[in-house]
């Protein structure tokens, strides 16, 4: 059964999987009440989708026995092994990383079906918000997890100009607590998405997300479906 309903706008929170080990499990249940608001993105830079896939499997299952629908990253040049892992693990879709034209996201479309989020990965100004069901901006601050190569931070006037766009989608990520997540959204965030504060320390996991949470209804809305 597919996880995404036809026509349903995707979650506004994303909690990304850490990039190295294994992911907290019981950081699914601490989601808890924003549940209803939150996706899982399982992601691993510069691995294979059946990679992502097998490092995640646990957590994975615990998001599907909390009703948490779950996207893969994946790169447009693994995108047929994406689809194939989408369906086989009845996933809700997923997001193509590394700044994708409307291209691979139209192929992304094509081979995943009308029913599937497509995501999308973005580093600056970007088009064709049309053809995805969001786009996640990134790094809007210095990332709380480290990451192999360092990047300079957009800042939240350059979010401000993406989201601008006609039809943009905007997901802020990079060094989003409680406090910036307000400033994204006032910014024109329509949603926010990351690791440490769905991943981080689980006595902290349900304040941090309670607070995300309570930035995102001021957020501007894009389409209403993918």
């Amino acid at each position: 059964m597919s996880a995404s309903p036809s026509g349903a706008a995707p979650p506004r929170l994303w909690a990304i999987t850490p990039p190295v080990g294994t992911p907290e499990v019981d950081a699914v249940d601490a989601w808890s009440p924003a549940l209803g608001d939150v996706g899982l993105w399982l992601r691993t830079p510069g691995d294979a989708p059946d990679a992502v896939i097998e490092r995640c499997a646990a957590v994975l299952a615990r998001a599907r026995t909390r009703g948490v629908p779950v996207v893969l990253g994946a790169a447009a040049a693994d995108l047929e092994a994406a689809a194939d892992a989408v369906a086989r693990h009845a996933l809700a879709g997923v997001v193509l990383r590394g700044d994708p034209d409307a291209t691979a996201l139209r192929d992304a479309r094509a081979r995943l079906g009308p029913d599937a989020w497509i995501g999308r990965s973005i580093h600056g100004p970007a088009v064709d918000h049309d053809v995805c069901a969001f786009s996640v901006l990134a790094p809007i601050f210095a990332p709380h997890t480290a990451k192999p190569s360092p990047s300079v931070a957009l800042g939240l006037a350059a979010l401000t100009r993406v989201a601008a766009a006609p039809g943009a989608r905007v997901v802020a990520l990079g060094g989003i607590d409680a406090e910036s997540a307000v400033a994204c959204v006032a910014a024109g965030a329509w949603g926010l998405a990351g690791i440490r504060s769905f991943f981080g320390d689980v006595r902290r996991i349900a304040e941090d997300v309670a607070a995300l949470r309570g930035a995102l209804p001021t957020a501007k809305h894009g389409p209403t479906s993918p």
